[in-house]
């Protein structure tokens, strides 16, 4: 890539990071509404289970994350002043759209539907792929696909009605199309010369998304957004290793 086309997907990263913590901020404010602390039935409830620890620890991230990237893009623009900018590449608009796709897919389509543990994996390892592999094919791709399959998840929640079961088939279907999303990624990843990418980024994903969800659910015992073929098995899980134990 040419300094001068470097310096413009810099500067297109200051931009999407001054969004990124404008979002996070956003996002946690308005956790704060939600009880930090709050009695039932005459028991007072620690902080660590309430409702707006999840939204706020993950705004958290976001806004560390966008701040991360600010303080990166305007190192490298003031270290590299002397190169000239060239104009914006269709590059950096895949990148600046994959990121607001990413981003509003998941609070609108993904989480609201699919069992958390699955939107997250999947979430986690596209961010993490298109931007650590910075190909705009890449970027691209995965901008069509996810910005459609969100499109659809958002008119789902939206005009149907889904019972337990139908919830059941919808986590079937998207382990499917997770499946198939980290093959493609793969082939991708092959033919480019950019497989260890590819590597990091699905194991990240898995690693943090088994960390979280078990940490949250089991250990701090804070419900999780949509809790499906994941959570659900999880949670019955521990209690059979609870009376399992008991009974020993």
């Amino acid at each position: 890539m040419q300094p001068e086309q470097l310096m413009a997907l810099r500067r297109a990263d200051i931009k999407t990071a001054v969004i990124l913590i404008f979002v996070a901020a956003l996002m946690i404010v308005e956790s704060l509404n939600f009880p930090l602390t709050d009695s039932y039935a005459g028991v007072q409830n620690a902080w660590y289970v309430s409702p707006a620890l999840f939204p706020i620890l993950i705004g958290s991230l976001l806004l560390l994350c966008g701040a991360i990237l600010l303080l990166k893009a305007v190192v490298f623009v003031k270290s590299n002043a002397e190169v000239a900018t060239a104009k914006e590449t269709k590059a950096s608009w895949w990148r600046f759209a994959l990121l607001v796709s990413l981003i509003a897919g998941q609070i609108f389509g993904w989480v609201p539907l699919v069992d958390f543990a699955l939107a997250a994996f999947i979430f986690l390892f596209l961010f993490i792929f298109a931007f650590h592999s910075d190909n705009a094919v890449f970027q691209g791709r995965i901008f069509k696909i996810w910005t459609a399959t969100s499109i659809l998840l958002i008119l789902i929640s939206l005009f149907a009605e889904l019972s337990e079961e139908t919830r059941f088939y919808v986590d079937i279907l998207v382990l499917v199309y997770m499946a198939v999303m980290v093959w493609l990624a793969r082939s991708w990843a092959q033919k480019s010369d950019q497989l260890n990418v590819w590597k990091i980024s699905w194991k990240t994903a898995l690693v943090v998304t088994i960390v979280i969800c078990p940490l949250f659910r089991l250990g701090m015992l804070v419900p999780l957004p949509t809790e499906g073929i994941v959570i659900e098995r999880m949670v019955d899980m521990k209690y059979v290793v609870r009376d399992y134990w008991r009974s020993l």
